[in-house]
């Protein structure tokens, strides 16, 4: 009867050995594919900034009219709408914090009015960015944007469009 109940007991202890030896090839399966997921994303992530690098660049070539291809053309004329309304607003946002004190300019990061000669910032010791105004009746125009330019802008404050007059 002895024999009996230890050789169930070894069966029994064999098959749970099995078990948490599955178990163990299971989870190293599973830390093996969730490894291998993780390398997919971050070279996922890098083919991404390389593919925002490269179109940044292709679109700057075709703003300066270095590269002519009539679909990207097309494609960065919407570009160019968004930038429109990316520089518009944040001429505004200057319009409406620009401080009653003509004798102030104020930080875009925290607000805290400086010196109107101040390059960093006494709040926050950002670079003190200040508004670019186009001078009236300067009748310049960005080629690329179409933007209103200063008399002695050698970029376009909208697009970065180098200038030439």
């Amino acid at each position: 009867m002895s024999t009996n109940l230890q050789s169930k007991l070894g069966e029994g202890l064999s098959k749970f050995q099995g078990g948490i030896e599955q178990g163990k090839l299971k989870l190293q399966t599973v830390q093996e594919i969730n490894k291998i997921k993780k390398e997919i994303h971050d070279v996922s992530v890098k083919k991404s900034k390389i593919l925002l690098e490269v179109g940044q660049k292709v679109y700057k070539k075709i703003r300066n009219q270095e590269l002519h291809d009539q679909e990207l053309i097309e494609l960065t004329s919407k570009l160019t709408e968004l930038d429109h309304a990316l520089y518009g607003g944040s001429r505004k946002i200057s319009e409406l914090k620009s401080h009653p004190d003509q004798n102030v300019t104020i930080c875009t990061s925290c607000e805290t009015p400086n010196e109107l000669d101040a390059k960093f910032c006494g709040g926050c010791g950002a670079k003190v960015e200040k508004a670019i105004e186009p001078v009236a009746g300067a009748g310049y125009a960005c080629a690329s944007c179409s933007e209103p330019l200063t008399a002695d802008a050698h970029y376009c404050h909208c697009c970065g469009t180098k200038v030439s007059r």
